[in-house]
């Protein structure tokens, strides 16, 4: 295994590695960044400074399950009631803000359900497993000590015979069908095998507080001998804080575990704690090496903000629209940008109507063709039959959507950059990232379809529109907004190194046809416009820190109104 190499001009000042080995390894990670899982596992580097500060706390709670974490640890550890322990963990301290209103009700809602099944055979353990490995020179990595954690909520039977890891989430759970049919991966989920290590061999330790996370975990004595005893039964249940529902989805003794955890965690925790890969993403937003990592380019004044005093976050004009609402409606809600922001779960699927997943299902469609035949121009007859329910990946268009949609795919054919001879290469939904270091803010703008024409690329947004004889669109950058800032990034390095012949399409696909709009980003005016749309969706956002509900009609087609619970206006009367 070659030896991680540290940041650039940056110290290491202990040989510690401290890892949360199942949340480190687990599958829903992809499309983060390898390397920070490494850095954030050696809690003692240090960076070298730089023009912009490598971290700025936010003082809002930015993990949807953080206050209820607090809640329970007063109910289980301290004794204190539900309700006096819901006010304590959602009130202001000196370290944190006061939860969100939406957050607090969420909150609410996901105690009830965790503590639906309670714990009758089993006793909370107030300390977090931890296994330590002590070495007694430094290995390749540089290291001396390693600490292998784990997230989620211990228990333990009386006796300390039975260990078992409950872990809330967010949503449902799978279904018995589901999981029978991903057994076998399942078994073999190098998160559960490092996990189920760390409750089989761990001991109860004290874990430093974020702000010296740089020292080393501290072992309790004093937790009776029933925490400390190795077990003869290791069990993972996952806790659905959305229905209650428990799901078992480990349940070994030691041996087992061992064998497990030399087959699958292993080999992939070595592997993550020596990552030296770059993913710019989501992960850049609290990542303290951001300002100096290499692979993540940077283009100051994307959003036209000039202020760096507010904590690092990342931006996509889908976080714009959730704020500020479309152009001339009067259904901007900065609680909704900050609710949807929290992942908070969209309990009654609103968000995901028919017509939505058919929007999802062509734009799959589309891209699994040109995947599979790379090079070949679509045509009609390459689209789904549309008698009935058809699928693309993981949506399945209902019946009453079925023709439209498969319409919709057909009229693709019109314009496949495939048809034209010069174009060599097409890429689906990759991610551009760029750090806009004049407003220190991350922008994410997910493309819809980039392709290669001859040496620059061309940026391509494809929408679908059921109307029958949609009007012409006047004012295509405010009403399509990611046009605005697809304009502002494919001149730059972010999408190739040449944009001499680069531009901008969007094309509509409709149920009599298809339509492209062609947009010069070169030109001056639409460059004006771009900038203006962009600003006018970033502005207020990045100086707002409250985030209070602007209640509305919107509320009632809003996912999160069911823990924004606004007061709505009455209806017209007549």
């Amino acid at each position: 295994m070659p030896a991680w190499t540290p940041p650039r001009e940056s110290t290491w000042t202990s040989g510690l590695i401290r890892v949360f080995a199942g949340s480190f390894l687990r599958p829903d990670r992809r499309g983060s960044c390898p390397y920070k899982g490494a850095l954030k596992a050696r809690t003692g580097i240090k960076l070298a400074p730089g023009p912009l500060p490598t971290y700025k706390a936010d003082p809002r709670e930015g993990f949807n399950l953080g206050p209820l974490g607090n809640t329970l640890d007063l109910i289980e550890y301290e004794g204190v009631g539900p309700e006096e322990a819901l006010r304590r963990a959602l009130a202001a301290t000196r370290e944190r803000s006061e939860a969100d209103p939406g957050l607090a009700a969420w909150t609410r809602f996901a105690l009830d359900r965790y503590l639906e099944g309670g714990t009758p055979d089993l006793r909370p353990v107030p300390y977090s497993w931890v296994l330590v490995t002590q070495l007694r020179k430094p290995d390749d990595r540089g290291a001396r000590r390693y600490e292998q954690c784990v997230w989620g909520r211990p228990y333990t039977s009386a006796d300390g015979r039975v260990r078992e890891l409950r872990v809330p989430v967010a949503r449902e759970l799978r279904g018995p069908e589901q999981e029978a049919a991903k057994h076998v991966r399942q078994a073999e989920r190098a998160d559960l095998a490092a996990a189920a290590q760390v409750v089989a061999r761990g001991k109860p330790h004290r874990l430093p507080d974020r702000f010296r996370w740089s020292d080393e975990a501290q072992p309790v004595w004093d937790t009776g001998e029933a925490a400390r005893r190795q077990p003869e039964e290791v069990k993972i249940t996952e806790v659905s804080c959305l229905d209650g529902q428990r799901h078992e989805v480990l349940s070994e003794g030691p041996e087992d575990v061992a064998q497990r955890y030399a087959a699958y965690g292993l080999p992939e925790l070595t592997a993550a704690v020596s990552a030296g890969t770059f993913v710019p993403g989501h992960d850049c937003e609290d990542c303290k090496y951001a300002p100096s990592c290499p692979a993540l380019s940077r283009l100051g004044g994307v959003l036209d903000i000039e202020d760096r005093t507010r904590p690092r976050r990342t931006w996509s004009v889908t976080n714009g629209r959730s704020y500020v609402g479309r152009p001339d409606r009067d259904e901007g809600c900065p609680a909704r940008e900050r609710l949807r922001r929290l992942r908070l779960p969209d309990r009654e699927a609103r968000a995901l109507t028919p017509h939505v997943i058919r929007g999802h299902a062509v734009h799959t469609w589309i891209q699994q063709r040109h995947e599979a035949h790379s090079g070949i121009a679509c045509c009609p007859d390459d689209a789904p039959d549309g008698r009935s329910p058809w699928s693309a990946g993981r949506w399945t268009v209902p019946r009453e959507q079925a023709d439209l949609g498969a319409r919709m795919v057909a009229a693709h054919a019109r314009y496949c950059p495939y048809k034209l001879s010069t174009v060599t290469e097409v890429v689906h939904e990759r991610t551009l990232v760029v750090h806009d270091t004049v407003a220190d803010v991350v922008v994410l703008a997910k493309t819809d379809m980039l392709y290669r024409d001859g040496s620059s690329w061309v940026y391509r947004e494809t929408k679908t529109d059921a109307r029958q004889n949609p009007p012409v669109e006047a004012d295509v950058l405010r009403e399509r907004p990611q046009l605005a800032l697809a304009v502002l990034l494919s001149t730059s390095p972010v999408v190739g190194e040449d944009v001499s012949s680069a531009r901008v399409e969007l094309e509509l696909l409709g149920p009599h046809g298809a339509r492209l709009i062609v947009i010069d980003p070169f030109d001056a005016g639409v460059r004006v416009v771009a900038r203006q749309v962009v600003r006018s969706l970033a502005a207020d956002w990045h100086a707002d820190t409250t985030a209070v509900a602007r209640p509305g009609p919107h509320c009632r087609a809003c996912e999160m109104a069911v823990w924004c619970r606004p007061a709505l206006p009455d209806a017209p009367k007549g």
